[in-house]
């Protein structure tokens, strides 16, 4: 099981509040309250509202103007590049290994990446905060991802980047390897039994 976001794409959030401080004029550190707020963004990524609804809301809050197709492409510009360092491993994985990813986002990053990077086309299992209602690091989601892939805990190996992700899932007796970088993974993976 992968995390997405900071695992196997590269992400800089810093991208969208940059395209909104250009396109109205106000500096970024003046609209980082209202872009970074938490609860909206958790709104978006457990499917409570749609990405209209989040477009409007940033819309209110900047009065950046933008329609909604400049809000979407701004809004992916957020996704920079798959990760090669781990998607490599993915593609030598797959012919031996159920896959699955485990993602807190919202339906138009979950779109643009499995449209933009064939690699994520051949995942079967995937499991994204919005659709699901949960978004790690609550246990409920975890457990619908082994459901999903038809597996018990100790037959998993979860990769992610955040620390509190991973404790939750080694909470749950998931193997898990804390992600910093392809070479590294690769070392751990292999020290799990597991064969790249």
């Amino acid at each position: 099981m992968f995390d997405l976001g900071g695992v196997l794409v590269h992400v800089a959030p810093q991208r969208f509040l940059e395209k909104v401080a250009a396109a109205t004029g106000k500096p970024v550190e003046a609209l980082r309250p209202s872009l970074e707020d938490r609860k909206l963004i958790e709104a978006l990524e457990l499917g409570h509202i749609s990405p209209r609804n989040f477009y409007e809301q940033v819309d209110e809050r900047t009065g950046v103007g933008w329609t909604y197709q400049q809000f979407v492409t701004a809004w992916n510009s957020i996704i920079v590049d798959e990760n090669r360092e781990t998607t490599w491993v993915l593609e030598r994985l797959r012919t031996r290994y159920k896959l699955l990813v485990l993602t807190n986002t919202d339906p138009v990053h979950d779109t643009y990446i499995r449209n933009t990077w064939p690699v994520f086309a051949a995942i079967p299992h995937w499991i994204a905060s919005y659709a699901v209602g949960f978004r790690k690091p609550d246990p409920r989601i975890f457990e619908l991802a082994l459901r999903e892939a038809d597996v018990q805990p100790r037959e998993t190996v979860y990769v992610d980047d955040l620390a509190e992700h991973i404790e939750t899932a080694r909470h749950l007796d998931i193997p898990a390897i804390h992600f910093t970088d392809g070479l590294v993974l690769e070392r751990e993976l292999h020290a799990m039994g597991v064969h790249v």
